[in-house]
């Protein structure tokens, strides 16, 4: 007879732990992923990696690559390392921030574009889609865009409108968002 406090194992039981069994292959093809995401960070410009949230120690391994572009085998082992920081971290706001670079002109057009909707919308309609636009984006001020269209309304000429039509343009255009 077994002691009572000996446990015994029966592989067809589970232990109460879900384990996900990830195969080699993929294992290494989500190494070269990050490996690839490192040499793409590589490529940036001080400026644009700035935007992006890395730690301190990815950032000094990222800029260490930098300055070996002319040596393969340590900018390979380099970026090893690069790859290896990058599975402790959270991955979510870096891919977000480099597809925000990636896709700037993108952004920047429907930006442009949801800007010059508002100024027709406004132009248009007047006091309600001010106060559309300002619930949507509360960092505008909502007195200086009642004072351009009432300028806008008020000016006889059509130089004076499109004048008047572009400071609106560039008023919303400060302060919107696309995501």
């Amino acid at each position: 007879m077994k002691p009572a406090d000996e446990a015994e194992f029966d592989p067809g039981q589970d232990a109460g732990e879900d384990i996900e069994w990830v195969s080699k292959s993929q294992l290494k093809r989500d190494s070269k992923a990050l490996q690839k995401l490192g040499r793409k960070l590589a490529g940036y410009k001080p400026a644009q990696l700035a935007g992006i949230p890395l730690d301190d120690s990815l950032r000094d391994a990222i800029a260490l690559a930098q300055k070996l572009h002319n040596k393969r085998s340590a900018q390979k082992r380099q970026f090893q390392f690069i790859g290896k920081l990058l599975r402790s971290m959270d991955m979510g706001p870096i891919l977000e921030a480099v597809d925000r670079i990636e896709n700037a002109d993108r952004y920047d057009k429907l930006r442009f574009h949801l800007s010059e909707q508002w100024r027709d919308r406004i132009l248009a309609e007047g006091d309600p889609a001010i106060q559309a636009l300002c619930e949507e984006y509360p960092m505008l001020q909502r007195q200086s865009l009642r004072q351009i269209r009432r300028n806008w309304q008020q000016a006889g000429s059509d130089e004076r409108k499109s004048r008047y039509a572009r400071q609106l343009f560039r008023e919303i255009a400060a302060c919107i968002q696309v995501e």
